[in-house]
């Protein structure tokens, strides 16, 4: 929000001598009084940073929703590994505050099982490092003069490039300069691997994702999450060990500054609230620089999107395609074709071949086909679920033993299964037995991309696919940066198919 626009809404702001939306009354509305209001106010809203930019979500892939939030302990606390509440002054950098040293200083003392040190800032992630590598890197998504930036680019360039700590590239007296200032990087403190695990219209511009309690909940026990939010004037002047359930709508303003950063650290059934960090300090708001907020209010007003981040590049491979121990078993996929035919419909032309050391029963393991949204496997559509009816010895392939190649002949469908239109970047995934009723000991050749040429998406349009179709048996992470594996998509499978 800008200066200009302050002034108009100074009236609303002052409501009976006291500032609505901070911490500390004043006795007078005479000019002197108005103008300190506006300028204190303005230094505050100046202070989030948080671009909202529909780019966080087309390029992201989302995590994997997980409603089921029976057997969930009724709390969770990571701030024992969190570092102390930051201030980051008259500067918009909320975004580096909790994706850098909120969230990666969290998860680098949860790694290592340490809290004696989380306030030294040699093993703190410095803020000030990431702003500037953001800005060296991700112009397009930051603002200048420390006004600003995405959660996108943040985790992108924790992955690229790490951060300097906090000794090296320290935020002394809350200050710091924002033009510049060339930033340093850490290979020695790299994130591994980032997901959305919610979102809301007001980010996606369309639709909404994951965006339930039991889905915070599942997410906040594998770790802690940050979390983009609107705030109103009740959060603004917060400044109690209560829960926050509501606010003003009438408070929220459509600038870039009504948006903010925190780090998200855990919840608690008994209050029916999720915990938060801010980066505000701890003198003048909320719980000493924490705040409950209510479930309903949450996920209904207060969000409009979370992410989850790990240090480990593979930890998003769900745990529901682990293996089951040491049992001889490997099957192979082997993908030969996809191809258009005269009628309209499309034909893919695959294999079995069993690399293990026993007979397996292949009518126990499914192959499935799905067209899915590059980045978003949730917007998907089942192209074929089948079985092969045959037992396949040690060694052979399952063409052999049934004295035919096998097939499947499917439509692509104009719309996935909610609803939205095939019309987009896509890939089809196949995946064989990802239940994994087997008892594989190796995922890894059980899945195949069929793709266009390097790993590129396909392009489908009105039912048809315009481009060259390649296959592609190795994961799509390998040629492109941040997208799903092929164990993490069996995983998904898994869990879609019980």
């Amino acid at each position: 929000m800008k200066l200009r626009n302050l002034r108009s809404r100074v009236g609303k702001l002052v409501v009976s001598g006291t500032i609505a939306t901070m911490p500390f009354s004043m006795t007078s509305c005479d000019e002197a009084t108005t103008q300190a209001v506006v300028d204190i106010l303005a230094t505050l809203l100046d202070s989030m940073g948080l671009l909202l930019n529909e780019e966080d979500v087309t390029d992201i892939p989302t995590d994997d929703v997980d409603n089921d939030d029976s057997g969930l302990p009724a709390s969770v606390d990571w701030t024992k590994y969190a570092p102390a509440v930051g201030n980051q002054g008259s500067y918009g950098t909320c975004v580096a505050w909790a994706a850098g040293y909120g969230l990666k200083t969290t998860l680098n003392n949860i790694d290592n099982q340490s809290t004696s040190y989380k306030n030294n800032a040699s093993y703190q992630t410095s803020p000030i490092d990431l702003w500037h590598l953001i800005r060296d890197n991700y112009k397009s998504y930051s603002s200048e003069n420390c006004n600003g930036s995405s959660f996108d680019p943040a985790f992108k360039v924790m992955i690229d490039k790490g951060v300097a700590t906090m000794s090296s590239v320290p935020f002394t007296g809350q200050k710091m300069k924002c033009d510049n200032i060339p930033s340093n990087g850490n290979s020695g403190n790299k994130l591994g691997a980032y997901r959305l695990v919610a979102y809301t219209s007001d980010l996606s511009g369309s639709t909404s994702y994951g965006m339930t309690v039991a889905n915070l909940k599942s997410k906040l026990n594998e770790g802690p999450l940050v979390v983009g939010a609107k705030l109103g004037a009740s959060f603004m002047r917060w400044n109690s060990s209560a829960t926050i359930t509501s606010d003003d709508p009438d408070s929220y303003n459509g600038g870039q500054h009504a948006y903010h950063a925190l780090l998200m650290v855990g919840y608690d059934d008994t209050r029916k609230a999720f915990r938060i960090q801010n980066s505000w300090g701890t003198s003048e708001w909320g719980d000493n620089g924490y705040i409950w907020v209510g479930y309903n209010h949450f996920v209904n007003n207060f969000a409009f999107g979370v992410w989850s981040a790990s240090n480990k590049a593979n930890a998003y491979s769900s745990s529901t395609a682990a293996t089951r121990g040491i049992t001889g078993r490997d099957l192979k996929l082997e993908v030969i074709a996809d191809e258009a035919l005269a009628n309209g419909n499309r034909k893919l032309t695959y294999d079995i071949v069993n690399n293990g050391t026993g007979d397996v029963n292949l009518a126990d393991c499914n192959v499935v086909y799905t067209l899915y949204k590059k980045k978003h496997f949730h917007e998907k559509s089942f192209l074929a679920d089948v079985k092969v009816d045959a037992i396949l010895p040690a060694g052979a392939k399952a063409s052999s033993v049934l004295g035919k190649k096998l097939t499947i002949e499917y439509q692509l469908p104009s719309q996935f299964c909610n609803g939205i239109s095939t019309d987009a970047d896509c890939y089809m995934f196949l995946a064989l037995d990802p239940k994994n009723e087997s008892g594989d000991d190796n995922l890894e050749n059980n899945f195949a991309f069929i793709t266009s040429s390097d790993a590129k998406p396909l392009k489908v349009f009105n039912n048809e696919i315009t481009n060259e179709v390649k296959i592609l048996t190795a994961d799509l992470r390998s040629k492109i940066a941040n997208d799903y594996t092929g164990v993490e998509l069996i995983g998904y499978l898994a869990k879609a198919l019980k």
